[in-house]
């Protein structure tokens, strides 16, 4: 499997690169997956919280449900209690989810490194770098890119049209 990772500050592309390299891949007749790392405050608030939570998932797991499992017209989810690694570390895919992940041809990894992947980082208007430049593969300003540039589809393992 495939793998690349997007980072960059919040509104600085990350979903938008994403969601067209996952679309480019489907084009090409390839299975995508993506995971997306939340940032550090999208936890499930504790029942003694004063504010309540916002979502029913959140609640549940604030109450201690682990995992909790959630069906939706669009399909499961799933949330675990396990707490997120060091920011600056790389990623880890725990075994269970490489088992879930099995006939994936390409998975996107959005808001985090991911060891002996790619790393790509968007820039918003700001200019503001969230990973130093000499730490990326490829840095993409101003993004959409549509469509996406040679380059990203080199990266990727992928021929230019």
């Amino acid at each position: 499997m495939r793998t690349i990772a997007i980072v960059g500050f919040s509104n600085s592309g990350k979903t938008t690169v994403g969601a067209a390299i996952v679309a480019e891949a489907c084009r090409r007749g390839l299975k995508a997956a993506v995971i997306k790392v939340g940032h550090p405050t999208a936890t499930a608030q504790p029942a003694s919280s004063p504010q309540p939570p916002m979502r029913d998932s959140d609640r549940l797991a604030a109450a201690g449900a682990d995992p909790a499992v959630f069906r939706t017209p669009a399909g499961w989810q799933l949330q675990l209690a396990q707490p997120l690694e060091d920011r600056d570390q790389p990623l880890h895919i725990p075994a269970w989810l490489n088992l879930a992940l099995a006939g994936v041809d390409l998975l996107v990894v959005e808001g985090r490194r991911v060891e002996g992947a790619p790393l790509v980082q968007t820039v918003g208007a700001d200019g503001a770098c969230k990973v130093a430049r000499e730490q990326c593969d490829l840095v993409l300003e101003n993004v959409p890119y549509d469509p996406l540039p040679a380059h990203l589809l080199n990266l990727i393992g992928f021929s230019a049209d």
